[in-house]
């Protein structure tokens, strides 16, 4: 019997839908794809007081790096970016950030596809005919 007419257009919606979110998993699955290195966390200025009486920093001018803020094991650490590295380490750290909005993106989607999945099946769901003499098999 199929889809009725009425809900054909819905469900040419769904399927619609359907093919845009596959397409959409192709591209946030490419930057995994790569083999380039990432480096967690967040890459930002510290600027601190180094404890020495006749510092520049004892009378106000501070003292600034650049480092890397990570969570291991449940604890922040932090590390100093080398002089020279800041553009690298920058860029490691924007390709792991962007894999993380893609797997978070990913998981999104994939539940957006399975309720679509589910509203196509119900809508294509038959009950089982009651035996009868119009009664045929499919």
């Amino acid at each position: 019997m199929g889809i009725q007419n009425t809900d054909s257009q819905k469900f040419s919606r769904l399927r619609q839908s359907l093919v845009q979110l596959s397409n959409e998993i192709k591209k946030l699955t490419n930057p995994f794809l790569s083999d380039k290195p990432v480096i967690k966390g967040t890459v930002y200025e510290i600027k601190r007081k180094c404890g020495k009486p006749g510092c520049k920093c004892a009378h106000g001018e501070l003292h600034c790096r650049m480092v890397v803020s990570a969570s291991e094991k449940g604890k922040t650490r932090l590390r100093v970016i080398p002089s020279g590295f800041l553009i690298e380490v920058q860029g490691k750290v924007r390709r792991y950030q962007d894999l993380r909005q893609a797997r978070a993106r990913l998981v999104e989607v994939h539940k957006r596809i399975l309720q679509t999945m589910d509203e196509m099946e119900a809508m294509r769901r038959e009950e089982v005919p009651k035996s009868g003499k119009n009664s045929s098999a499919a």
